[in-house]
C-alpha cells in the first residue's frame, strides 16, 4: 500500500498523460502497489532471473544493461516519472537477458505481477492505458534503433544533446559511450570537438 500522497499524485499525472482512468480504477491499482528504495549500485534484476515486477521511478535513475563477452552494453536508462522493467521477461515469464541496476539512490513504486495483472485485466481503461503505453515504447525503441543505424557517432551525440540533455548531465561518460555504441575515447573526442 502506498502512503505517499505527493508521489501518488505524480504517478496519477503520468498515468493520465497516457490514458485517463477513473478514481476508482486508479485507487484499485494504487492499493496493490508498494514503495521501495534502492541504493546506488544496487542490483534490482539479474540476468537469468524472471522479471515479475515493474517499477515507477519517483526519484533516481535505473540502468538496463546486458553482458557480451563479460563486457557491459547499456540498453536503456529510466528516469523520474518513467516505468522500468524487462517487459519481455515480465510478459513471457522467461529469463531476463539483461540487468536492472540503480544508477542513483532511487525511490520507486513497484507492482508485483501476481497482484497488478488482475487489476489491469479488470478494466477496459487499463487495457487502453497498456495499449498506448506499449505503443509509445515501440515508437521510442524504433527511433532509438534508427538513430544507431542511420547516424554517425557524432550525429548520435548531437541527437542526444537535442533530445535527451538530462542524459549528459546524469550519466557517467563511460556508461554514455556504451549506450551510444562507441568507445569512451571516441565520445571524449566528439565532446571536445562540439564543445
Amino acid at each position: 500500500m502506498i502512503n505517499n500522497p505527493q508521489a501518488s499524485l505524480q504517478f496519477r499525472k503520468i498515468v493520465e498523460k497516457i490514458s485517463p482512468v477513473s478514481d476508482e480504477e486508479f485507487n484499485h491499482l494504487l492499493s496493490v502497489l508498494h514503495e521501495e528504495t534502492f541504493d546506488k549500485g544496487e542490483v534490482i534484476l539479474r540476468e537469468g532471473q524472471v522479471c515479475r515486477r515493474f517499477y515507477f521511478i519517483i526519484k533516481g535513475c535505473i540502468r538496463s544493461f546486458g553482458l557480451e563477452d563479460g563486457k557491459e552494453t547499456n540498453l536503456s536508462f529510466f528516469f523520474e516519472d518513467e516505468f522500468a522493467c524487462n517487459f519481455a521477461s515480465y510478459r513471457d515469464e522467461q529469463s531476463s537477458e539483461s540487468f536492472l541496476v540503480a544508477m542513483e539512490d532511487c525511490e520507486v513504486f513497484y507492482g508485483d505481477k501476481m497482484e497488478a495483472n488482475p487489476v489491469f485485466d479488470s478494466s477496459t481503461s487499463f487495457h487502453t492505458f497498456l495499449f498506448r503505453f506499449f505503443q509509445e515504447r515501440f515508437f521510442e525503441e524504433e527511433e532509438h534503433s534508427n538513430t544507431f543505424k542511420l547516424l554517425s557517432p557524432e550525429e548520435r551525440y548531437k541527437y542526444l544533446i537535442e533530445n535527451g540533455p538530462h542524459y549528459l548531465q546524469r550519466i557517467p561518460l563511460i556508461q554514455l559511450a556504451s549506450y551510444l555504441g562507441m568507445s569512451r575515447e571516441t565520445l571524449s573526442r566528439i565532446r571536445k570537438k562540439i564543445n
